[in-house]
């Protein structure tokens, strides 16, 4: 699948000094800096990078001759095929993240005894591969320093722990502090917001409270005239991987059991009647298998049954939803289904989706800039950005018609108890919501191809973009 992955990653890795990403042609490689090329040959030679491909814990890759289309200074270029869909940590569940740390862990439990390392832990080096998650940083893996301490260590816990500790110990929403924090969660913000009982946890006392310790007064220090430079602690390769089995042993027992009752008992309080939901479930696989889109946008997915039929049509679906209760409890469930290959669960408000962040906005992508779609799904979804959001409807139809070609909208009618709740309070002159609004609105960007209409009153309307 050809997305827009690759202008994603071409900015993203400009920091890099080992090498770089570029496209030709919307194929994605790699280029290696001269920066790079001895720990490169080291691992290839080592046979590092095919044991870690083979184990499905590394992108695969091929060494190619680009030629001239190559970045200035590549001394090497790799092929590496395409991902189904670039996703940022404040957009994962939590056992998303978590799973993104124990791979980093797993990662240097294999390479430690043969004498490398990874040179850095960024979440952001960790992608799903369309068949769980991938570390997609080749050039991530170093010969390790001897005796050195791992030079990732600090990275690691403000990218895992430090967040995962914050979210399950403080509050979920916690996760969206990433936002503001792309370069990793600072510790001592951590160790602030962590309820007393939690902070001194042995694996978290350890690893965050006398590591943030340690930080400050290392700051201090360095900033301090004439200091002299301490001396490093020397490490072994057992003591190197007793603290990978250490932050292993920190990261399992952070768990986060917080999910709403509501949504756990989604079936027993959802308004549809049986037939209604069987009615518009076939609806939707009818769609589904008439368009047959490679990329399918769940938007507002709950629970991700209507990205499930989508899936075992063999769409790949990004299933957004901002409840983080709902996206953690389709991971789990996915994560040990068939499903695995084909469903990217992902929490986001849709009435402020993500933005483009970094440098110049750039570095990491907005929503709008990793389309478009083949087919975006918007079930029981615009009449909660209408009169909770206060978002019109031209403006939901321009911002859908930007996304994708086709669109399966749900329109809720005014007489159906959950809008009269949100009804309830609100000045009716105030962001008209009616069928004729909504026709007016979406058929400026859309032609109404196909419609179907629930008993209880709720209609599907298939758009094409014009």
């Amino acid at each position: 699948m050809k997305q827009m992955v690759n202008r994603a990653n071409d900015f993203g890795s400009f920091k890099d000094p080992f090498g770089s990403i570029y496209t030709i042609n919307d194929s994605i490689y790699r280029s290696v800096l001269p920066a790079g090329i001895a720990d490169f040959d080291a691992a290839r030679h080592a046979g590092v990078h095919d044991r870690l491909i083979k184990s499905g814990l590394l992108i695969p890759h091929e060494l190619v001759d680009a030629g001239d289309e190559a970045p200035e200074g590549t001394v090497y270029s790799l092929s590496h095929p395409c991902l189904p869909f670039v996703s940022y940590p404040w957009e994962w569940p939590f056992s998303m993240l978590k799973d993104a740390a124990i791979l980093h862990l797993d990662v240097m439990e294999v390479l430690i005894p043969i004498g490398f390392w990874l040179r850095d832990a960024s979440a952001f080096n960790v992608q799903y591969g369309g068949n769980g998650l991938i570390l997609i940083d080749t050039l991530s893996i170093g010969k390790r320093m001897p005796g050195s301490p791992w030079v990732a260590y600090g990275q690691f816990c403000s990218h895992f722990l430090a967040p995962l500790s914050m979210a399950a110990y403080s509050d979920i929403r916690m996760m969206s502090l990433w936002r503001s924090y792309i370069d990793g969660f600072p510790l001592d913000l951590a160790i602030k917001a962590l309820p007393f009982h939690r902070k001194y946890r042995i694996g978290l006392l350890m690893h965050l409270f006398l590591h943030a310790r340690f930080q400050a007064r290392a700051q201090k220090q360095k900033n301090l005239q004439n200091h002299s430079e301490g001396k490093k602690p020397k490490v072994s390769d057992r003591g190197l991987i007793g603290l990978v089995r250490s932050l292993r042993r920190a990261v399992s027992k952070i768990n986060w059991n917080g999910f709403s009752k509501l949504w756990v008992d989604y079936e027993s309080f959802r308004t549809y009647r049986a037939e209604d939901i069987s009615k518009k479930s076939e609806f939707v696989d009818g769609v589904i298998h008439r368009l047959q889109p490679k990329m399918v946008w769940d938007f507002g997915a709950n629970l991700g049954e209507f990205s499930q039929i989508a899936a075992s049509a063999g769409s790949f679906v990004v299933s957004i939803e901002k409840e983080p209760a709902c996206t953690e409890l389709l991971y789990r469930e996915i994560r040990q289904k068939k499903y695995r290959d084909r469903i990217l669960p992902l929490t986001m408000d849709l009435a402020n989706p993500s933005p483009g962040l970094g440098w110049n906005g750039r570095e990491r992508l907005s929503l709008s800039d990793r389309g478009p779609a083949d087919l975006i799904l918007a079930l029981a979804l615009i009449h909660h950005l209408v009169l909770s959001a206060y978002v019109p409807f031209e403006h939901i139809a321009r911002w859908f018609s930007s996304l994708a070609r086709y669109l399966l909208v749900e329109f809720i009618p005014p007489t159906d108890t959950m809008v009269k709740k949100l009804l309830a309070n609100r000045d009716e002159g105030h962001l008209p919501y009616s069928m004729e609004s909504f026709r007016e609105s979406f058929g400026k960007r859309f032609d109404f191809e196909d419609e179907f209409h629930l008993k209880n009153g709720r209609m599907l309307f298939l758009c094409r973009k014009r």
